[in-house]
């Protein structure tokens, strides 16, 4: 599946990963956070920022704030496993208009 996810300007939006839907072996955990990145990043203030992120043995959470409105952000996690592999997964945010924070759209 394909989309975007919409966030208010003006809000936070909690987001998480559960690395256990295609992505870990049987009885892999994950082990470390190595980090969230928003992409682009620039100079204005209201760029999209993480502002807390979290881990578990199988799902990565990211709370983000700001965003300039009709951009469109790539919000990429990097785990570590236990099993000593590397793994990414990323989404698609769009800054919307008041009221959208955490709705799904997908892209036909």
């Amino acid at each position: 599946m394909n989309g975007t996810i919409l966030k208010d300007p003006q809000s936070e939006l909690e987001f998480w990963f559960d690395w256990r839907l295609g992505y870990l072996k049987k009885n892999e955990t994950v082990e470390h956070d190595l980090g969230w990145t928003v992409q682009p990043v620039d100079d204005d203030p209201n760029c999209l920022k993480v502002i807390e992120q979290t881990h578990s043995m199988h799902r990565s959470r990211v709370v983000v704030s700001g965003g300039v409105f009709g951009q469109v952000y790539l919000l990429t996690c990097t785990i570590g496993t236990d099993l000593g592999r590397v793994l990414k997964r990323a989404a698609i945010l769009r800054i919307s208009g008041a009221g959208h924070s955490g709705e799904f759209h997908e892209i036909d």
